[in-house]
């Protein structure tokens, strides 16, 4: 059996001085997404060949005053993308362009290792090292925590900063003996996206 993973968009409280610490922390996950696809075009230039993981990594490490595994979720984002369009593209979806806009605010995320849950909600976001020297966390508060395991943070703007919590609740996926298959998304721009298995 799969494990559910819910995601719970929320509002959070922080004092003024760590709002404007955590817009900084978007600017530089910017920084590290433009850098990703400046790293990727030199290296095809030179190359021919597509950057990997491995060679992302040892470029961004430790580069950047945000947490090691903020930085890994913006490469392999980074990646992930590259990967989906070039798989669009090979079924003849040629419209389809590979990773290339830079960004001036780009969505942090936290990993388990590096943020901790306190009590009353309290969340502490960790950084990574500025001048040699480790930076304090970001400390914030959410009004209602999720019930169950937070396994990551992110931090998104829709009309101001706000947290997208991604937690296992401990349910497990039932068996669905169902025939027909639909799946539908819900846009930003275009409101309802469906398709079903049957054309």
């Amino acid at each position: 059996m799969f494990k559910i993973i819910r995601v719970l968009k929320t509002n959070f409280y922080a004092t003024k001085d760590n709002i404007d610490r955590l817009f900084a922390c978007n600017r530089t996950s910017a920084q590290v997404w433009n850098d990703c696809l400046g790293l990727a075009k030199e290296h095809f230039q030179q190359t021919g060949l597509w950057i990997d993981q491995g060679m992302l990594h040892l470029a961004t490490k430790g580069q950047y005053p945000i947490h090691s595994q903020s930085i890994q979720a913006i490469y392999e984002k980074y990646l992930d993308a590259r990967e989906n369009a070039h798989k669009a593209r090979a079924l003849g979806f040629t419209q389809i362009r590979y990773p290339y806009k830079d960004k001036k605010h780009f969505n942090t995320k936290w990993k388990k290792d590096g943020l901790r849950i306190g009590n009353n909600g309290r969340i502490e976001l960790s950084l990574g090292l500025l001048n040699s020297r480790r930076q304090k966390p970001i400390p914030i508060r959410v009004k209602d925590l999720p019930p169950g395991k937070i396994k990551e943070i992110e931090l998104i703007y829709d009309r101001g900063l706000q947290l997208a919590i991604a937690y296992d609740d401990g349910k497990s996926l039932k068996a669905n003996n169902n025939v027909g298959i639909a799946a539908i998304d819900l846009g930003e721009i275009h409101t309802i996206v469906s398709v079903c298995d049957n054309g």
